[in-house]
């Protein structure tokens, strides 16, 4: 395969970011949407060549022994897919708040959502810990820079909090790095050597660069800092947050522990992390119920969904193939579910004058087209057919009845469950015909009308329902299985 599409992918958002940064007005806007599309195109095209050719991978030499690895397989596509899908999507609503002047949205945004676009595309194609822990830098600068561009105080404090978090993250994944260096002499995944993982060296390693991947999760119980930064990002950033970013570390564990260093995951380490994301689920899910902001409720979903992500972890080990395919199409699904959910929240936020979930209340007659994305989403959220939410949460009840560990479908179920109870709190009080709600009006005195984020934000959550009715071809992408699972 040649190497000229994928660099295509991997700078245009770069280009898009540098041209969004010397234009102002309503043309930065159309330049990066024109970007981000241009670049969903790109993305389109190199899936379609792993598709038909398979997987391929791209070396570049660097001083003595080091060197970048790009890795441009099936994981890596469907990666990209999400990122770009998702990001397209985000970019169109962001370009029509742009053209109506809501926001008055900080000049820093198109080159750094642009930037924040490219480093996780170069993330998801990296095969080496070099490649990785440089994007991990640049994503978590982009991420705390959208942050604390709401300009409150509460977000620049939410901000800084997550810049802390990252802080240590990194610093943890430099140590563990380090030492790979040293025990392996080569950071390139595909060449740690066999028995790297059960070396004393190569194990702290190992617990060294996982945990500092939990905390960029961040999975529970370093998770502190999430709420605060999600919930106070402006409308078009938070989708980027919850949808996207929070995948990174996730993906790259599965690489390092599954595709790297396979014969090195201890069995009570799986274990471990699956009872993590057991506590994830409960404690997301519990404050969720709590919650009398709408984006604070979707920010403490996304802790109970990423708890979801790691009940893959130990089927992984015992294993199953259903849940690499599960836990990483879980991942996937809940990309445009949960931007789309955002995207729908913020819509009603602004028709309501505030972001209380009392806000929602009759909403249905007011804004019906964000009303039914806002549904649309909680459906996939849930798992419930026929979107592909419901596929993902199949393949990881499979893996579970499959390697007889009947704990982990139990958990799944009752995560379901939770996340309709503590979604219900937003849809149903939309259909409340009775209530009377204030909503701002414009300066004719006319309530505000739907717009085209409406439109957006629907289309954004028909996305999983178009994957779940067909998901052969995401499946397929997924196929890449390490190997010591081709036998599970």
């Amino acid at each position: 395969m040649s190497g000229t599409l994928l660099t295509v992918v991997v700078l245009l958002p770069v280009l898009g970011a540098l041209l969004t940064i010397w234009t102002g007005g309503r043309t930065r806007a159309v330049l990066g949407t024109s970007s981000a599309l241009a670049t969903l195109l790109a993305s389109i095209g190199l899936t379609v060549q792993v598709w038909e050719r398979g997987g391929s991978v791209f070396h570049l030499d660097l001083v003595g022994d080091l060197e970048v690895v790009l890795v441009a397989d099936g994981l890596a596509a469907a990666m990209l897919l999400m990122v770009t899908v998702t990001g397209s999507f985000v970019a169109v609503f962001a370009l029509v708040e742009d053209r109506r002047d809501v926001t008055g949205r900080a000049r820093g945004y198109w080159p750094l959502s642009l930037g924040l676009w490219a480093a996780l595309q170069v993330l998801f194609l990296g095969g080496d810990l070099l490649t990785l822990y440089l994007m991990f830098e640049a994503i978590g600068v982009a991420a705390v820079a959208l942050v604390a561009a709401g300009g409150d105080r509460r977000a620049n404090l939410a901000a800084t909090r997550y810049l802390y978090a990252e802080l240590v993250a990194t610093v943890t994944l430099l140590f563990g790095i380090a030492l790979t260096w040293q025990q392996a002499g080569t950071l390139v995944l595909a060449e740690l050597p066999a028995g790297f993982g059960t070396e004393p060296l190569g194990a702290a390693a190992l617990a060294l660069i996982t945990a500092g991947l939990l905390v960029k999760v961040p999975l529970v119980p370093v998770h502190l800092w999430l709420p605060a930064a999600h919930a106070l990002s402006a409308g078009a950033v938070s989708p980027l947050l919850s949808a996207l970013v929070v995948k990174t570390a996730f993906v790259v564990l599965l690489r390092i522990w599954y595709l790297g260093t396979p014969q090195a995951v201890p069995v009570e380490a799986a274990q471990l992390l699956g009872a993590l994301g057991v506590v994830a689920i409960l404690w997301g899910s519990m404050v969720a119920f709590r919650a009398t902001e709408v984006k604070v409720l979707i920010a403490y979903s996304t802790i109970a969904q990423l708890g979801v992500l790691f009940l893959a972890v130990p089927l992984l080990v015992a294993g199953q193939v259903d849940a690499w395919i599960g836990g990483l199409l879980h991942a996937i699904a809940h990309a445009p579910a949960k931007a789309a959910a955002l995207l729908a929240a913020a819509v009603l936020a602004e028709d309501a004058g505030h972001g209380a979930i009392e806000g929602l209340r009759g909403a249905a007659a007011r804004r019906p087209v964000a009303v039914f994305a806002l549904a649309v989403s909680a459906v996939s959220l849930v798992g419930l057919p026929p979107t592909v939410g419901f596929v993902a949460k199949w393949q990881l009840l499979l893996a579970g009845v499959a390697a007889g560990q009947w704990w982990w479908v139990a958990v799944l179920a009752v995560g379901s469950l939770l996340t309709a109870g503590y979604l219900m709190r937003l849809v149903k009080p939309t259909f409340d015909r009775d209530a009377e709600v204030s909503r701002p009006s414009d300066p004719g005195g006319t309530p505000r009308r739907a717009d085209g984020r409406d439109i957006v934000a629907l289309a954004l959550a028909l996305v999983t329902v178009l994957a779940g009715v067909r998901p052969a071809e995401l499946l397929r992408l997924l196929q890449l299985v390490p190997p010591h699972l081709a036998g599970g």
